[in-house]
């Protein structure tokens, strides 16, 4: 199994470049928000154009270095290239004197740091893909993202404390140089993986399945952002409760989403994954609809296993089905999938600004629910379809 042969080097050396790259980015990107308000005293409109334009500019860059990736030899250069970015950001981010300068900081060289996260696990699924089997295939990319996932319980809260103890100057500064031995280590341990060019399609029709999956993927992760968004106001407004209640909710489900997440990539080595995708879909109707009509706190707290199970099965998950619908394009693949998420913070974004204020933040949960019922029947097709594609 995958946990006996993480003893050898090379794997550890991949799951050590992941984990410390999602950590530099949960050290980085939960502060942006704080930075911009404090450092150019920003209103909430040019915050929120600061993490707009952000996403936008990393879906394109994200998904154009991964076309890029699948002609190439070795994913390494485009790799350390995106870490070595996100120095560059960070430095900048710590010198920036105006606005405009963050800003196009972060759409350049902070946007090509993101894209850097799709491309390692790419660069993973190609060593695992010549040196595991199937089932170890599976539970290896599914470790892989629960480690990113882990890196993200300690991050933010991390960052923040040492904010209380550094300047901003100082602070981005420390993780540029974080950065730069995350480099180091792409540069110099990352094995070697060669990129196949021989793999066949077996989809007659792969297209229809990925757009199907991308839209659903991307109204999932939109649900998720709304619920996130949303969720302080609700404590709150709604139920008339402390705001520390939302970080006693959140906790619960991120203790829980990662046990969970191993035992759907357990589940992957054992049942179809388009199947179990499903599960994720379904999952969250459960959610939404128990917090739409909650009306007492402790309800809220047993509906954290759903939303875990949607997190698990669906980040976890997700991105192993996304190469196999596309097996011959790994880097965009991975690319996709990863634009997925940021598709779907936008949506969530406007789904608060649209909807909270005509319906009020209980009902979102009700835009939520209908947005996740849609994407489980257009995953249950795409799933359906699957299966056939596969007996035929």
């Amino acid at each position: 199994m995958i946990f006996k042969r993480a003893l050898s080097l090379p794997v550890l050396f991949i799951f050590i470049t992941s984990s410390l790259q999602a950590f530099l980015f949960s050290l980085t990107l939960p502060t942006l928000s704080y930075y911009i308000s404090e450092k150019f005293s920003a209103d909430a409109f040019s915050i929120g154009m600061f993490f707009i334009l952000i996403a936008l500019s990393g879906i394109v860059i994200s998904q154009l270095m991964g076309n890029l990736s699948d002609r190439l030899t070795d994913r390494r250069p485009l790799i350390t290239f995106g870490l070595f970015s996100g120095a560059i950001s960070c430095y900048i981010f710590s010198e920036a004197h105006t606005y405009i300068v963050a800003l196009l900081a972060g759409v350049t060289f902070f946007s090509i740091s993101f894209s850097s996260i799709s491309q390692i696990f790419a660069h993973a699924r190609e060593y695992a893909e010549q040196s595991f089997n199937r089932k170890e295939i599976v539970m290896f990319n599914t470790s892989l993202r629960a480690l990113s996932a882990f890196s993200w319980v300690g991050g933010p809260a991390l960052g923040f404390i040492l904010l209380n103890y550094f300047n901003f100057y100082s602070y981005y500064k420390l993780i540029a140089l974080l950065y730069i031995a995350c480099t180091a280590l792409a540069l110099f341990v990352l094995p070697a993986a060669t990129i196949s060019s021989s793999k066949v399609m077996t989809n007659a029709k792969p297209n229809a399945l990925i757009a199907i999956a991308f839209i659903a993927f991307s109204l999932m992760f939109a649900c998720n952002q709304a619920y996130i968004i949303a969720l302080p106001l609700y404590v709150t407004q709604e139920l008339g409760l402390d705001v520390s209640w939302a970080g006693w909710l959140m906790g619960t489900a991120a203790a829980i989403e990662i046990p969970i997440m191993l035992f759907a990539g357990w589940l992957g080595t054992r049942f179809a994954i388009s199947s179990l995708v499903c599960i994720g879909a379904i999952a969250p109707i459960v959610l939404y609809l128990g917090f739409w009509q909650a009306t007492e706190l402790w309800i809220l707290f047993p509906l954290q296993i759903s939303n875990a199970l949607m997190i698990g099965f669906i980040a976890g998950l997700g991105m192993t089905w996304f190469q196999d619908l596309m097996p011959n394009k790994t880097g965009a693949a991975s690319a996709l999938f990863w634009n997925t998420t940021n598709v779907g913070n936008i949506l969530g974004a406007v789904i608060i600004a649209s909807f909270a204020q005509l319906l009020g933040y209980r009902d979102v949960y009700l835009i939520n629910t209908i947005m996740a019922i849609t994407a489980t029947i257009l995953l249950l097709y795409a799933a359906r379809r699957t299966m056939t594609i596969r007996v035929n």
